[in-house]
């Protein structure tokens, strides 16, 4: 008797694409104390004498490497801090100093800063050629893309992320109510006086909470950094504020439920108990 022959079909073999995306989930998100020690591993010219804009995109590479949320979130604060102090201080130097944007020019890499500025020990001359008109557009697109656009990228990720995770669309105050927890103002506002402090040890031998100096940043006077701390400052208390009402709404949304399940008891009317003793004595009569 004759067996019916069956094509032969080959089965595709995944083992090896399942392989490799198990050694990509090993590797990638790296443990947070395995990221930091990576980043330790730079020279100090990386994070000393650096801006805080340079710790806020090393923070940046952290979360790349780790994919921590927790993270995310501080980077957004962060960043609304910093682009509110340094776009403080730049319109101060342009309103007060009459010097439009000639902080950020001074500021930009070496490779940069040499086609727009002109400069000695004492006194810098703002070029206006062709090419440092280029430069000082390539500076305000670097400048935008790396503070407010990287900060606006980690808002969007999150919230993305957020609506996903809730089904929520329209609700933009539940996405900041996560953003800004209390361990996250905590975190953002200890990190910028870790940098003030880190860099007032190295210069002066000294620790404190604000730092003052023209090591870090060339400026015509120290009066940016006031600026940037006190608008630093003001974002910090709005976020502070914005907590507080929150919890506030919470603690009486809770009361309120509360008193619901309790006037709610008590509004019950009594049930009736069956009593099998009753039952019992009517049935012997």
């Amino acid at each position: 008797m004759c067996q019916q022959l069956r094509p032969q079909t080959t089965i595709p073999k995944v083992i090896s694409h399942n392989n490799d995306v198990h050694v990509y989930n090993w590797i990638w998100p790296l443990p947070i104390p395995v990221a930091i020690l990576l980043l330790s591993l730079l020279p100090t010219s990386c994070y000393l004498n650096r801006g805080y804009t340079v710790w806020f995109h090393l923070l940046s590479i952290i979360y790349l490497l780790t994919q921590l949320k927790f993270i995310r979130k501080v980077l957004i604060l962060q960043g609304i801090g910093i682009c509110l102090g340094w776009y403080a201080a730049i319109a101060t130097d342009w309103f007060v100093d009459n010097t439009f944007c000639h902080t950020l020019y001074r500021n930009m890499p070496e490779s940069i800063m040499f086609y727009m500025i002109k400069e000695d020990e004492s006194s810098y001359i703002i070029l206006n050629t062709d090419t440092a008109i280029a430069m000082k557009i390539l500076s305000h697109v670097l400048d935008t893309v790396g503070h407010p656009g990287l900060a606006y990228l980690f808002y969007r990720l999150h919230s993305n992320e957020f609506r996903i995770r809730t089904n929520d669309d329209d609700n933009s105050r539940s996405i900041w109510r996560d953003i800004l927890s209390w361990e996250v103002i905590v975190t953002a506002w200890h990190l910028s006086r870790i940098w003030s402090m880190v860099h007032n040890y190295y210069n002066f031998g000294e620790v404190k909470l604000w730092y003052y100096g023209h090591d870090i940043y060339k400026l015509n006077n120290l009066n940016a950094y006031f600026i940037a701390y006190v608008v630093e400052g003001l974002c910090f208390v709005v976020a502070i504020l914005y907590r507080l009402h929150w919890d506030r709404n919470d603690s009486d949304t809770e009361k309120n439920r509360c008193i619901e399940n309790i006037v709610s008891v008590e509004d019950k009317p009594p049930k009736l108990v069956h009593s099998e003793s009753a039952v019992s004595t009517t049935s012997l009569v």
